[in-house]
């Protein structure tokens, strides 16, 4: 069996600032590029997943395991690249643990900027993450010398966030633990957070939390609050020029078998990327900075914070 890596990108090694401010005047502008030079292309970012997907595939392999079929109901919803960065920061929080699992150490998280994402962006972290799962070649006894993936062409963000979705679902059918409420709340309050801060940046003041009624909450209805809070975040953004974001706000279509903490943990996701756009257009500086571990939390405990959510941006709407 032929084991698979990538060559990285020149681009990389140029300082990420000038290549960013090159990359953009040269788009914005329409002007041609000088010979030689190279731009960070989502056909880039998704030859390094598919590099990743190619060794979890041989870990497969050297557990005797198949893996499970990979839900594709994202296509008929655009992605961008903010949502693959957030999609990218999942996936590395599952290769930390599976480290752990495995007893190497884990690795530092990167800070999430506060602004709109670019694929280089998005390159740096798929790269850190293909790192991260080669240190684990020699415990699955995978080695030898590597064939190079080829660049693909035409290439989406969307593609690249399918294709991260796989990787996700390869981590957990090698054993890592399945997303529980614990880990939805921690996201569900960073989005909570980071609003009261878009709130309080526009004159917002503190709004108590709104106590629900009603029987103990299943994800279904944490996930069907969050499809809530996309709406209501298009319609701010929306009525609100000042707080658009490139390319507006474009909602998930709403997943229609067994809703699991998984589906809340992706929707959420994708909700805190806009968010982290809609910060850059208040004039917010720093990074989004997510909740601490949490414990002791059920779909319950993220329905309440999702309905505080929807309070702050309806209160702004």
């Amino acid at each position: 069996m032929k084991h698979i890596s990538i060559t990285l990108p020149k681009a990389l090694l140029i300082p990420v600032r000038a290549a960013l401010a090159f990359a953009v005047v040269v788009l914005a502008s329409h002007w041609p590029l000088p010979a030689g030079a190279e731009v960070i292309t989502p056909s880039d970012v998704y030859r390094v997943v598919d590099a990743i997907n190619a060794d979890l595939t041989l870990f497969h392999d050297a557990s005797r395991l198949t893996a499970a079929d990979i839900e594709t109901r994202h296509g008929l919803i655009p992605r961008r690249p903010r949502h693959v960065l957030q999609k990218a920061r999942e996936v590395l929080v599952k290769v930390q643990l599976f480290r752990k699992i495995n007893g190497l150490p884990n690795t530092e998280m990167p800070i999430m900027p506060a602004r709109d994402i670019r694929p280089p962006d998005v390159l740096r972290l798929v790269e850190r993450i293909h790192e991260d799962l080669a240190e684990l070649r020699p415990i699955f006894g995978v080695s030898g010398s590597p064939d190079t993936i080829e660049k693909p062409r035409g290439k989406t963000p969307s593609d690249v966030y399918h294709s991260l979705h796989h990787v996700s679902a390869q981590l957990d059918d090698l054993g890592i633990p399945r997303v529980v409420p614990n880990d939805v709340y921690r996201v569900a309050l960073t989005v909570l957070y980071s609003l009261q801060e878009i709130g309080f940046s526009r004159g917002l003041p503190a709004l108590p939390s709104r106590r629900h009624s009603g029987a103990d909450k299943h994800p279904a209805d944490a996930y069907a609050m969050g499809l809530m809070l996309f709406s209501a975040l298009q319609k701010l953004t929306v009525e609100n020029p000042e707080l658009s974001i490139p390319g507006g706000i474009e909602i998930l279509a709403a997943y229609d078998g067994q809703i699991e903490p998984a589906h809340v943990m992706d929707l959420l996701n994708n909700i805190l990327a806009d968010i982290a756009a809609i910060k850059e257009r208040a004039g917010i500086d720093g990074s989004i900075e997510f909740a601490p571990q949490q414990a002791g939390k059920t779909p319950t405990h993220v329905y309440g914070a999702l309905v505080s959510a929807l309070d702050i941006v309806e209160a702004m709407t």
